[in-house]
């Protein structure tokens, strides 16, 4: 007698098989899908109406439009004459110096106050040991805790719903390493020395 899975598994595969010899000539027929026989008719590009462009023009030949702002009467505008000689330049920038003087004794303005920039001041690179990490925020608190009680600046961070115990930072690289031997001595946990982020 044949074991019953045997048995399962031959009536699978002959249904595969029958199944397979139904629809695969459905499939494999040759005939072109009634999807792909799409005409796509592409109309001509609109016309569009060509553009002359005007040749360069000298400045001289444009139209002046007279400017006046909202308020200004054409009676308060001072025109400056076209000085022709160096003579008539120490006079106009005489004329120009007394209007300036009188403008300044019409109305005094503050001068803003002078600000220095300073340069950021750069800090040095710190280090860090990371001891551990842990899943459980409980865990990760209670080590903090019992390196706190050895007198060991420690704190955690969580990062990507992982605890990360730390201890530091120093300035030195040299120092962190020290205080890794330490806690590897009295802990028994090794950690690693990083730089410290604030992050």
């Amino acid at each position: 007698m044949i074991d019953r899975t045997l048995t399962y598994r031959l009536i699978g595969a002959g249904i595969m098989v029958l199944s397979a010899a139904i629809i695969l000539p459905l499939i494999l027929d040759g005939e072109r899908p009634a999807e792909l026989d799409v005409q796509v008719h592409v109309t001509s590009p609109p016309a569009f109406p060509t553009v002359d462009i005007a040749t360069v023009q000298p400045v001289d030949s444009l139209p002046v439009e007279p400017y006046l702002s909202e308020g200004a009467s054409a009676d308060n505008i001072q025109l400056i004459p076209v000085p022709s000689s160096a003579t008539e330049v120490e006079r106009l920038d005489q004329a120009t110096s007394d209007v300036t003087a009188q403008v300044e004794k019409a109305a005094p303005v503050e001068k803003a106050a002078v600000v220095e920039k300073t340069a950021p001041v750069v800090v040095a690179d710190r280090w860090t040991l990371q001891i551990a990490t842990f899943k459980s925020k409980d865990n990760a608190h209670r080590l903090v805790e019992k390196l706190k009680a050895a007198n060991y600046a420690a704190y955690s961070v969580t990062t990507n719903s992982l605890y990360k115990v730390y201890a530091g930072p120093e300035l030195k690289r040299e120092a962190s390493e020290k205080m890794r031997e330490e806690i590897k001595k009295k802990f028994s946990l090794t950690g690693i020395v990083i730089k410290y982020s604030v992050n």
